[in-house]
């Protein structure tokens, strides 16, 4: 029964395939995970909105200097485990991020290019 329990929680922790996920999701994921700033802000409009927890970063220039002092140092400590909810432009997710279990909501256009980031403790 131990090794059944073990098994389903290691299955339970996998990240969500990159095919499963919206393109801006997955263009989030894979430019932190390989700490390219370029790629990641390649990611988002011009004059998205970032939203950490209480601080909230506007337009490229602020979400740049905010990834360069906060993300992409640490970049591969991020993992997507799985989608809370969906719909058109929109995703609510869970992930792993450094040692904690965090929620991340996003918005996009229709060019899936992020609008609107959330990022925020899970409860």
């Amino acid at each position: 029964m131990l090794k059944q329990s073990l098994i389903a929680l290691a299955i339970l922790a996998q990240p969500v395939l990159a095919e499963d996920l919206p393109t801006a999701i997955t263009c989030y994921e894979s430019s932190t995970n390989a700490k390219d700033i370029d790629a990641y802000m390649a990611c988002f409009t011009q004059d998205a909105e970032m939203i950490d927890v209480s601080r909230t970063f506007n337009g490229q220039d602020a979400i740049r200097a905010w990834a360069l002092r906060e993300v992409i140092p640490q970049g591969e400590n991020f993992a997507h485990r799985k989608i809370l909810e969906s719909d058109s432009g929109y995703a609510k997710t869970e992930v792993n991020w450094l040692s904690w279990v965090v929620h991340y909501s996003y918005w996009w256009d229709a060019e899936g290019k992020i609008t609107t980031m959330s990022l925020q403790y899970a409860n």
